[in-house]
């Protein structure tokens, strides 16, 4: 089910994220509405809150992009990013540094930057 996208202004963007205790039902269904929603934008990433969520939920999609060059470490080695899409990051923690640095230090999947919102169109 595609979902309302809070826009900027809407004191939902502004909430903290609680952390995801459980993996259930409902963050499942949540996960998988907030992808419909996102390619629905035509986006490549969608946060918790800009859909009135104040979860520490985030799901990426870059599969479909072709103007801008990817890429992706998962521990420490750098593998293909589309065939690893989608992703439902939960309790992301962002460390900075050089990129290499960090691919390597990571043992989850990391998105090192991610560039408009749909939130403000």
């Amino acid at each position: 089910m595609k979902l309302a996208i809070r826009k900027y202004g809407d004191p939902a963007l502004r909430a903290k994220g609680k952390r995801v205790a459980e993996i259930d039902d409902a963050i499942r269904e949540l996960a998988n509405n907030m992808l419909e929603t996102m390619r629905g934008a035509n986006g490549i990433g969608l946060a918790a809150q800009q859909v009135g969520h104040a979860l520490q939920l985030t799901v990426v999609d870059i599969s479909a992009v072709e103007d801008r060059p990817s890429a992706m470490a998962w521990n420490g080695k750098e593998v293909d990013p589309k065939e690893q899409m989608p992703l439902v990051l939960l309790n992301p923690q962002i460390q900075t540094g050089p990129e290499k640095e960090i691919a390597a230090r990571c043992s989850t999947r990391s998105i090192i930057s991610m560039v408009s919102s749909l939130s403000t169109e």
